[in-house]
């Protein structure tokens, strides 16, 4: 459950940022390390409870999970693994095109999945009976949130705030990207980029920061510093 943002940095470089919105009581995930998955050295914060992720990085792709298709639907456990392995088993295939043609997705709790491979920029939703394939222009900005937290409505409010940033941004930059993440909104805690609600805020905030070869990740959790800047914002 997040909101992603995705930003062409001239090139083939851009920067994917994720805001992770979970159940505070969700066993702490460990922060980002990197592991060989098969041929490739993969980069990802490991979710603490069920052993997967929602955003990697490697030479070859960065992946970013959102919960949820394009509505609410029902939880229907038991599933047959946590969506988070599915960015996981991804580097298991030879091509992006060899994944979404050949993982299977029968029994995994719907998901939107953003994958940046090579020149491309794919967008994968698993509704629970259907996969539903985009490609987008990686030439442009993209926003993302979980359609498990947000109606359409607030979709479409959190869109205009990044068209808004983005007018006022014509040369953005990571940091730049990540201060949008803390403080975009308009007061309302349940909505505001930096949410909360009673069983569920944001955690933490990670960035991908692919400019050359091997990308970075700029990892943080969200504490008393950041609310206290939302705070600080809004007032």
């Amino acid at each position: 459950m997040c909101t992603v943002t995705y930003l062409p940095l001239g090139g083939q470089a851009f920067v994917l940022t994720s805001s992770r919105d979970e159940d505070p009581g969700r066993q702490t995930s460990a922060r980002p390390q990197r592991q060989q998955l098969g041929e490739h050295a993969v980069l990802f914060p490991r979710d603490g409870q069920a052993g997967g992720t929602w955003i990697a990085a490697s030479e070859r792709a960065t992946l970013c999970l959102l919960n949820g298709a394009f509505t609410v639907h029902p939880h229907q456990p038991p599933y047959r693994h946590s969506r988070g392995l599915v960015i996981l088993h991804y580097f298991g295939f030879p091509a992006t095109g060899d994944f979404i043609r050949h993982y299977p997705l029968a029994g995994l709790e719907p998901f939107t999945l953003v994958i940046r491979d090579g020149d491309g920029l794919c967008e994968l939703r698993w509704d629970g009976t259907r996969s539903f394939t985009r490609q987008l222009d990686p030439a442009v900005p993209h926003l993302w949130a979980s359609a498990t937290l947000y109606p359409p409505a607030v979709v479409e409010k959190r869109q205009r705030w990044f068209d808004g940033w983005l007018a006022g941004h014509p040369d953005p930059d990571p940091a730049a990207i990540r201060h949008f993440h803390r403080t975009a909104g308009d007061g309302d805690p349940r909505n505001d980029l930096l949410m909360r609600r009673e069983h569920v805020r944001t955690v933490s905030l990670t960035s991908v920061i692919h400019r050359g070869a091997t990308p970075e990740m700029w990892y943080e959790t969200v504490g008393a510093e950041i609310e206290a800047l939302r705070d600080k914002i809004t007032e």
